[in-house]
């Protein structure tokens, strides 16, 4: 069984120190080249990330080659951390990305410590301000707004991203006309008032219609189906981290008799 749970650790350590590895220099060398606005949001994350998983492998790797006790206690305890902080995310996620639980539970807490708005959790925090500015720079950089085949003249919205369809046409409701993917005119019969996202609209690709409000709305609708996806593997991630605590405390026991007697 203790060779059994060292292979374990060894193993899926080592795979693990790899990719952490492997992250960890792509993000120094999308620092030196210089990223783009959609790599600069990922960017600190990702470092953060590889830098706490390669150092957790690492560790785990030493622990179960020199049979330190110390350091598998060590690296118990980080992995221990890990499982509370992968419990409490998915929670967390499903408040900020279902409505009906975001309400429930927003405003609640105990004495002065309350969670806050929930609900439009998302809104407030990525979709304002120096964010929002942060995001419509991404979008004007990927062209999503470029990917249109043939089949989008006609803008069915079964055809279109929930982005594409918010930020890359006038609201249905304008009534404008498109001469092209990219081109919209306003009706010289029209007698309707020009306001809010209409007003909001422009031609110009680094523009379009990336100040809209129904442009917030479909980034806000994509960011909910990315987190909800993140649950899948966030559970995946707590199995496998679990797998390791498990394996980690067998290896202890079997360590901790010889360590005694050294002492002794």
């Amino acid at each position: 069984m203790l060779r059994l749970s060292n292979a374990a650790v060894i193993t899926t350590n080592a795979i693990l120190a790899l990719i952490g590895l492997a992250a960890l220099s792509f993000s120094v060398y999308v620092f030196i080249h210089g990223p783009s606005q959609c790599q600069r949001f990922v960017q600190n994350p990702l470092i953060i990330t590889a830098t706490l998983l390669f150092f957790l492998s690492s560790l785990g790797l030493i622990a179960a080659l020199y049979s330190s006790h110390v350091i598998i206690t060590l690296y118990l305890f980080f992995l221990f951390l890990s499982i509370l902080l992968l419990l409490v995310l998915p929670v967390f996620i499903f408040l900020v990305t279902n409505s009906t639980a975001g309400k429930a539970f927003s405003d609640k807490g105990i004495g002065h410590v309350k969670t806050g708005d929930l609900q439009n959790w998302i809104g407030n925090h990525l979709l304002r301000g120096k964010n929002w500015e942060g995001i419509t720079k991404c979008l004007s950089d990927s062209r999503v707004c470029k990917r249109f085949g043939p089949r989008d003249v006609d803008f069915d919205s079964k055809h279109l991203s929930r982005v594409q369809f918010g930020c890359c046409r006038p609201p249905v409701e304008c009534g404008f006309e498109s001469k092209n993917a990219t081109w919209w005119t306003v009706p010289v019969t029209t007698t309707a008032v020009i306001t809010g996202d209409c007003k909001a609209w422009s031609n110009t690709q680094s523009q379009l219609c990336y100040s809209c409000e129904s442009c917030k709305i479909g980034v806000l609708k994509g960011i909910k189906k990315r987190w909800k996806i993140l649950l899948i593997f966030n559970l995946l991630l707590i199995v496998l981290v679990i797998f390791l605590y498990s394996c980690g405390c067998c290896v202890r026991k079997n360590n901790r008799v010889p360590w005694k007697r050294r002492l002794l």
